[in-house]
C-alpha cells in the first residue's frame, strides 16, 4: 500500500493535474485505475493490464504533449503491478525527456522504491544514473542519451524494458544518423545480458547493412569478441580478427585486435604466441587505456612461463606509463609487490614497489594496506626503525582501519 501512495504523490506533484490528461484514451485509463483497489492479486493483474495499454500509447505518441503524464501513469501502474523494472525505466524516461520540469527529489525516492525490489545493492548506481542532464537536447538525442546511460548502468532485471526502448528508438527514427551507433550499443546490451546470438546479429547488422558507417572495423571486431570470449569458438574469432587486420589495417581497432588475439592464444595455452601478440598490442596501442590491459596480460603470461623477473619489470613499466591514472598505477605496482613477495622472495623489490605507490598517491584508498605491507617488508629487511615509523604513520592517519590494529600489534612487538 505504501508504494502506491508514494507513486500517486509523485504523479500529483509532477503533473499540473494528476488526472487531467487531455487525451481521451489516457483519461479513460485514469478513470479505470481510480475504480480499483490495491494489493489483491486481481488488482495487481488489472494494474499490469493498464500498464501494457499505457506502454502502447507511449510508443504510439512519442511527441504528444501528454507524454509526461502517460509515463508517470506507466510508472504508477507498473509499481502497483509489481513490475518494478518496467516502472524504473518509465521514471528514467521522465527524467531524460523532461529534465527541467520535474521534482528530482520525488523522482529519486521512487527510483529508490523500485530498486528495493530489484537489487538493493545497485540502488546507489540507479540513483547516479539520474544525474545526467539532457536539457538543450532534442527528443532523439535525449532517447539516445538514455539508452547509453542505461547500458552503462546495466541494472538488474532491466534487460527486456531497455531492449524495448532500443526498438522504440528505431521505429521512431528510422532514418536517424545515430542508428548504426545505437545498433552497436544494442549489441553490447545483448552481450552484457548473456544473449550472445542477438549480440552477434546486432554487430553484423552494423557491418553489413550500413555501408557508410564509421563502425565497420569495430563491429567486426566486436563480433569476433563474442565468438572468442563468450562462445569460445576460437576458429571463427580468429578468422574475423584477421579480417579486421586485413581490411582495416590503419583502424584504431588494430591494437585491440592484437590484444584479443593474445588473450585467445593465452586461453589456448600457447604462451609464446600470446606474448608476441601482446607485444604487438602494446606497440600499436601506445598510451591508450586499452594498452594497460595488454601490459598486464603480458605480465600474467610471463608468470605462467615462470619468468617472474620479466613479469615484475613489465608491471613496473606499465605503472610508469600510466602514472597519471591512480587506479592503474596503484594496481600495477600492487601486483608487482605481490609478485616480489610470493614468487621472487625479494623484499627489497617489494618495498620499492610499495614506496612508489605512497610517493605518487599517499592518500590512495589502498594506503592503509600498502602502509602495513611496507612496514612488514621493512621488518623482513631488518629496517626496524623504518618499520616503526611506517606503522605509526598508519595508526595516526587511519586509526579506525582494520590494518591499524594489526600495525599496533606489530609495533608493540618491535618496541619491546
Amino acid at each position: 500500500m505504501k508504494k502506491i501512495v508514494v507513486v500517486t504523490v509523485l504523479v500529483a506533484a509532477l503533473c499540473a493535474s494528476a488526472f487531467a490528461a487531455q487525451d481521451a484514451t489516457l483519461n479513460f485509463y485514469q478513470r479505470q485505475a481510480l475504480m480499483r483497489g490495491s494489493g489483491a492479486r486481481a488488482d495487481r493483474a488489472f494494474a499490469s493490464a493498464l500498464a501494457s495499454e499505457i506502454k502502447r500509447w507511449v510508443i504510439e505518441h512519442p511527441q504528444d504533449e501528454d507524454l509526461k503524464t502517460a509515463l508517470l501513469m506507466l510508472a504508477d501502474y507498473n509499481l502497483r503491478a509489481g513490475n518494478d523494472a518496467e516502472a524504473l525505466i518509465a521514471l528514467y524516461q521522465v527524467r531524460f525527456y523532461f529534465p527541467s520540469e520535474h521534482d528530482l527529489t520525488l523522482l529519486s525516492s521512487n527510483v529508490d522504491q523500485a530498486m528495493q525490489n530489484i537489487d538493493r545493492g545497485q540502488k546507489g548506481q540507479a540513483l547516479k544514473l539520474l544525474a545526467v542532464n539532457t536539457e538543450g537536447m532534442n527528443r532523439q538525442q535525449q532517447q539516445a542519451a538514455l539508452l547509453e546511460t542505461l547500458v552503462k548502468g546495466n541494472l538488474t532485471d532491466t534487460y527486456g524494458p531497455v531492449n524495448d526502448l532500443f526498438n522504440e528508438f528505431f521505429i521512431a527514427y528510422p532514418d536517424s544518423a545515430l542508428t548504426d551507433k545505437m545498433t552497436l550499443l544494442q549489441g553490447d546490451w545483448h552481450r552484457q545480458n548473456g544473449n550472445f546470438n542477438a549480440a552477434i546479429l546486432a554487430y553484423k547488422k552494423v557491418n553489413e547493412l550500413f555501408p557508410n558507417t564509421v563502425y565497420k572495423a569495430a563491429s567486426l571486431r566486436m563480433t569476433a569478441d563474442v565468438y572468442a570470449g563468450d562462445l569460445e569458438d576460437y576458429e571463427a574469432a580468429a578468422t574475423m580478427y584477421n579480417q579486421v587486420l586485413k581490411q582495416y589495417p590503419d583502424s584504431a581497432e588494430t591494437g585491440v585486435v592484437y590484444k584479443h588475439l593474445a588473450v585467445m592464444e593465452e586461453n589456448r595455452k600457447d604462451y609464446a604466441a600470446a606474448l608476441a601478440w601482446y607485444d604487438k598490442a602494446i606497440n600499436a596501442l601506445a598510451s591508450r587505456p586499452a594498452a594497460y590491459e595488454a601490459w598486464i596480460g603480458k605480465a600474467e603470461v610471463l608468470q605462467k612461463n615462470k619468468d617472474y623477473q620479466g613479469s615484475y619489470r613489465t608491471l613496473i613499466q606499465a605503472a610508469d606509463l600510466f602514472k597519471g591514472d591512480e587506479g592503474k598505477y596503484v594496481s600495477a605496482l600492487s601486483k608487482a609487490a605481490e609478485l616480489a613477495q610470493r614468487r621472487l622472495k625479494n623484499p627489497s623489490l617489494r618495498a620499492n614497489a610499495l614506496e612508489q605507490i605512497l610517493a605518487a598517491y599517499p592518500a590512495t584508498q589502498q594506503a592503509p594496506e600498502v602502509l602495513y605491507d611496507l612496514g612488514y617488508t621493512y621488518e623482513q629487511l631488518g629496517k626496524n626503525a623504518q618499520a616503526e615509523e611506517t606503522y605509526k604513520r598508519l595508526i595516526i592517519n587511519y586509526p579506525t582501519d582494520k590494518y591499524a590494529s594489526r600495525a599496533q600489534s606489530r609495533l608493540s612487538r618491535l618496541e619491546k
